[in-house]
């Protein structure tokens, strides 16, 4: 039984359904896909009191963000498999956070910068509409094909 896409529209269609149908946590974050294409993912985040970490300045605590950093790198790697029983895990994350980010929405750019046969590299911009760039990613990923 083959689970290889027929087109790229029914990839891309599969994708953001698993992202946002079916993956519990990407449910609670709230997940939408604004954009998805061949080595690319545009993910909104909307905010929730929940993700508040510094109840202080009311900014979104940092696991949250890098939750969202490392599930953006990894839609965007997926964007690159062949079959839908192809395995990706993440190998390493490294984010960096340059500002706080606010009771806002957040929305998270991801693009692939290297694809190798077993590894894959994808960066990550985190922000907001008020606030600009709130923190920058890099993660790796190990591919697995499926071998009947």
């Amino acid at each position: 039984m083959s689970l290889t896409y027929e087109s790229d529209e029914q990839k891309w269609a599969i994708i953001k359904m698993a992202i946002e149908q079916n993956m519990p946590a990407n449910k609670i974050f709230g997940f939408k896909i604004q954009e998805i294409r061949e080595g690319y993912a545009k993910i909104h985040v909307p905010f929730k009191e929940e993700f508040v970490g510094d109840f202080i300045h009311g900014l979104w605590h940092g696991g949250i963000i890098a939750s969202i950093a490392d599930s953006a790198a990894g839609i965007a790697a997926s964007t690159i498999m062949t079959d839908a029983r192809d395995k990706l895990n993440t190998i390493d994350l490294r984010i960096d956070y340059l500002s706080g980010a606010i009771k806002e929405n957040l929305y998270a750019e991801a693009e692939l910068l290297k694809v190798g046969k077993r590894i894959i590299k994808a960066d990550v911009k985190l922000y907001q509409k008020s606030k600009g760039t709130v923190a920058i990613a890099r993660g790796a990923f190990s591919l697995l094909k499926f071998e009947e």
